[in-house]
């Protein structure tokens, strides 16, 4: 829905930044904004709220403060601490008497305080509090009840939903538990969970209705990827479901069992909620919900009927990481930034200008919306009432598990129930014909479940039809093709109750087909992958050639690819070419073998492998200018194109490839690139340059040699897990080759694994005693490259740098060269995060501090992983997909690995980031100043 005249001009940011401490952030015309509190008062600040004075209460790392404005100059000036705490307490309440916190794993109440000393606090539920997705704020409503939002990660116990009126009685992923004043605590706590289906929603508020406005995320991991959900700010009403399902599925917004959505703000990470109760913030903004997000330093504004814009963001490089909002009593709106270690700070909004006033139609539109949600919020009830009627849902849950009888029984009864619904659709009844009705059938057959790839296309209750029943079932589906309803969702149930007939599935490669989007597309091959049916001959060429276009069009379009693209796609690849016929007119295409292509690779029928390669090879012969990783990587699985791929040695994005290509026979003109592999975060590429410089027959002097550094840096970063000892191993078979007889071996043993107590001291020492020795005859710098000294060093250098200098086009160039690619340039294969926006949520010096010191505060997602296979492989990277079966991680060389859980011998995750250090070391200041004028454009 768009928004009047009236709101979009008043949405017009202004074009100069109007406040007198000149933050950086741009706001409408109207509005001021000023820091009044630092990273000495509010280090790290994570969550807020406001006592009944106007003064702000902060939490972060260990604390709970008041913040105290001693000569009422609008800056605060000291602080009083309210609680101490272990973690961080990311929900805070405090009505003046008592404080609720969630932190510490509980959700925590105040009972006493002695003077000038912190709150003494009681638990009154435990909770999770020490994930990320786990619970966060909590607010005391207008019923009198108190309110807390927890996260998916968030374990759900049978006292959240105890009480016999929950609206909700069977919880899933995040959700928003009530409980009354006089709650009791421990194992007498009961509650209820009001609604539910959240992924990551930080923190809600009420309007003056009374309603509840929540701003969730997806599936993060879809984030850069082009079917991506963006964040929205939804109305929710007592039992509604939010929608989130899995890490690859959220129901659309359009669905007839979704609460109300207000609008949408795009890719983000929703941080606070705050509703404006005042007039003094501008009549416009009169019970508008404002909201944060972290990712992109944003604060938007939520109004009913005129969805979500862009209330504030940063300009130019400053960090502006929003963890929490909150209007005071004067209706100023008070900002937190921090998270992550990034730095914390407190800043305040006014409204310069309170006449900014609603008109009175918007004010009459704002009427209806409110009446619309709460009428659809109504309806959404009856409707679940009636379906767990229709169903038998309610006794289902007791009964499917007591004999096969009552499973078939009940998969008849639910057979009936969907062809008779399907029959009054298409024998024309009205008042059944649209996307509602179609929604109700899927969730006859459960709704929309699954993992991964087909998350959101597979019922969770698949049907289980005789022939006669399904050849019935199946001329109705077709029929529904014809029908005035939604076809994308129509294709969904064909797809949820898998017909498995030829003539349908015809008809669905032709919507394939004729589908110009290729995000629709892929979805329409999910449910064609899942429908079932042999295709005709015509329609397997015409769907690889679709197929083939899907990457090629996101790419052109600019669409958001990530490390999660090859995982994803490769499912619904390997479903379609079950088809043998699909995977070999993929192959057979006359243009296979481009970049945009390569990611099928691995999904290829082995019989195609060849020819595969072969046409890939082509390709980058040709085209050797346009070649990616992905493509040499492809080739590199056999000895035929090595010397093809000997000539990228000079390439420093294909150092990892062509050293794992050439090692086992290198050359002496191998020796740069074997070298460089020595500085890879890769292991597998480490050991690969050592083995290949032990086959190389180098005569070198040795005193202060580049090679013996290269040699003696690597070894320094090494710790003392298994596939780290045995690179170990090949430094000093190396060391031994180059230095003969008088390498001082110290008694250091090869290939002892598992080492712990007096055997591991001794052989560090061992090391450590020849390695020192060896650095002092032949003058080999061997100072510690992740040293205190050596990180201030370098970040002093950094500040001094003149960035104004700085090209965006040489930055690209940089980026590329201090190999920023293989981890954050989509591609589908990357190990770290997007970098879009990078530069709105954190400043420049946290950046480079980040870069030359990136093993310090690592989120737990970006840890390396380190496994080691049977046959004596080594990989290091990310987790992109684990399960009982093995894992896949994406590693530094741009490269997704699969790894068998049999041919693992030992995993660990280690305290490392994927980021190595080290990347700006060859780096000159100009260089730095490009590679900063390119972060910011991203």
């Amino acid at each position: 829905m768009k928004a009047p005249a009236v709101i979009i001009l008043v949405f017009v940011l202004a074009t100069a930044i109007a406040n007198s401490q000149e933050v950086p952030v741009s706001l409408p015309d109207g509005f001021s904004i000023k820091k009044v509190a630092g990273n000495d008062l509010v280090p790290d600040a994570s969550a807020m709220t406001v006592d009944p004075d106007g003064n702000p209460i902060v939490s972060g790392p260990g604390y709970v403060r008041r913040l105290i404005d001693k000569d009422n100059d609008g800056v605060f000036d000291t602080v009083e601490t309210l609680a101490k705490t272990k973690g961080i307490a990311q929900g805070i309440w405090f009505d003046g008497k008592q404080m609720w916190l969630t932190v510490d794993g509980a959700i925590k109440r105040s009972v006493s305080r002695k003077r000038d000393q912190p709150f003494q606090f009681e638990e009154v539920v435990s909770i999770t509090t020490n994930a990320e997705h786990g619970s966060h704020a909590v607010r005391k409503g207008p019923d009198g009840w108190w309110y807390v939002i927890c996260g998916n990660a968030t374990k759900i116990q049978k006292q959240f939903h105890s009480l016999a009126d929950s609206p909700v009685h069977k919880p899933r992923a995040g959700f928003v538990m009530r409980f009354p004043p006089d709650v009791k605590t421990g194992e007498e706590f009961s509650a209820q969970v009001y609604c539910h289906g959240f992924r990551n929603a930080y923190d809600f508020d009420f309007d003056a209705n009374g309603e509840i406005y929540v701003y969730d995320s997806d599936g993060e991991r879809d984030v850069s990827l082009p079917w991506y959900r963006p964040t929205r700010v939804f109305r929710m009403a007592e039992g509604d479901d939010a929608g989130w399902v899995s890490a690859g599925w959220k129901r659309p917004a359009s669905y007839s069992d979704m609460p109300h959505l207000v609008g949408e703000l795009g890719r983000g990470s929703p941080t606070g909620v705050s509703v404006c109760r005042s007039d003094s913030f501008g009549q416009i903004y009169k019970d508008a919900t404002f909201v944060g997000d972290w990712t992109f330093g944003r604060i938007g504004v939520a109004i009913l009927g005129a969805g979500v814009e862009v209330f504030a963001k940063p300009e130019g490089n400053f960090g502006f990481a929003v963890t929490d909002l909150e209007f005071a009593p004067n209706g100023d709106l008070f900002i937190t930034t921090g998270g992550r270690g990034t730095e914390g700070a407190l800043y305040r909004v006014t409204c310069t200008d309170p006449k900014l006033e609603r008109k009175t139609d918007r004010f009459e539109d704002v009427m209806r919306e409110q009446e619309k949600a709460r009428s659809a919020a109504a309806m959404r009830k009856r409707m679940r009432e009636l379906l767990k009627e229709r169903t038998g849902r309610k006794g289902r849950r007791t009964r499917i598990a007591k004999t096969p009888e009552h499973e078939a029984a009940l998969q008849k009864l639910k057979g009936r129930m969907l062809k008779s619904a399907l029959s009054r659709i298409v024998d024309g009844d009205e008042t059944l014909i649209d996307s509602s009705s179609v929604r109700d059938l899927q969730l006859l057959l459960g709704g929309c479940d699954g993992d991964r790839m087909f998350a959101g296309h597979q019922a969770k209750y698949p049907l289980e039809l005789t022939d006669a029943e399904r050849e019935v079932l199946t001329s109705e589906l077709f029929s529904l093709l014809d029908r005035e309803v939604e076809t994308f969702e129509v294709v969904r149930l064909i797809g949820m109750v898998q017909p498995e007939d030829d003539v349908l599935a015809d008809a669905l490669a032709d919507i394939v087909v004729k589908e110009k989007n290729p995000v629709q597309r892929i979805h329409y091959m999910n449910c064609l992958a899942l429908a079932g049916g042999k295709i005709n001959t015509v329609s397997v060429d015409r769907i690889a050639e679709s197929f083939l276009r899907i990457r090629r069009e996101i790419d052109r379009a600019e669409l958001p690819v990530d490390r999660n693209w090859v995982p994803r796609m490769s499912q619904l690849a390997e479903v379609l070419f079950h088809d043998m016929r699909i995977a070999e007119a993929v192959v057979q295409y006359p243009s296979f073998g481009q970049a945009s292509d390569v990611w099928i690779f691995h999904s290829l029928p082995e019989i195609f492998r060849d020819l595969a390669v072969m046409k890939i090879a082509n390709i980058v012969e040709q085209v050797p200018d346009r070649a990616t990783p992905q493509q040499l990587q492809c080739i590199s699985v056999g000895p035929r194109y090595k010397d093809l791929i000997r000539t990228f040695s000079d390439r420093p994005e294909f150092t990892s490839i062509v050293v794992k290509a050439i090692h086992s026979k290198p050359k002496l003109e191998d020796l740069d690139v074997l070298l460089r592999g020595l500085r890879s975060f890769d292991l597998s590429v480490n050991k690969a340059s050592l083995i290949g410089l032990r086959k190389i027959e180098l005569k070198m002097p040795l005193k202060g040699s580049k090679e013996l550094e290269e040699v003696f840096r690597l070894e320094g970063k090494l710790g003392w897990t298994n596939p780290e000892i045995s690179i170990r191993d090949q430094i000093v078979l190396l060391l031994q080759k180059w230095i003969g007889e008088d390498f001082p071996q110290m008694g250091y043993e090869l290939r002892k694994y598992d080492m712990a107590g007096e055997h591991l001291k001794s052989q560090q020492k061992a090391i450590s005693e020849a390695m020192n020795s060896v650095g002092r005859t032949f003058s080999i710098r061997t100072k510690d490259m992740d040293s205190d000294a050596a990180i201030a060093a370098a970040l002093s250098r950094i500040e001094k740098i003149d960035f104004s200098t700085g090209d965006v086009t040489r930055g690209a160039q940089a980026y590329k060269k201090f190999q920023c690619t293989a981890c954050h340039s989509g591609g589908g294969q990357n190990s770290g995060p997007s970098l879009a926006g990078v530069a709105s949520r954190f400043s420049r010096d946290d950046i480079f501090r980040a870069i030359v010191n990136p093993n310090d505060n690592v989120p737990d997602r970006y840890r390396a992983v380190v496994v080691a296979t049977e046959d004596g492989q080594l990989f290091k990277g990310s987790v992109v997909y684990q399960s009982k079966a093995g894992v896949m991680l994406a590693t530094g060389s741009g490269e997704v690995v699969r790894i068998a859980a049999d041919e693992i011998e030992s995993r660990r995750k280690t305290d490392k980031s994927l980021m190595p250090e080290g990347l700006l070391d060859q780096a000159d200041d100009q260089e730095i100043a490009d590679l900063w004028a390119y972060l910011k454009n991203l």
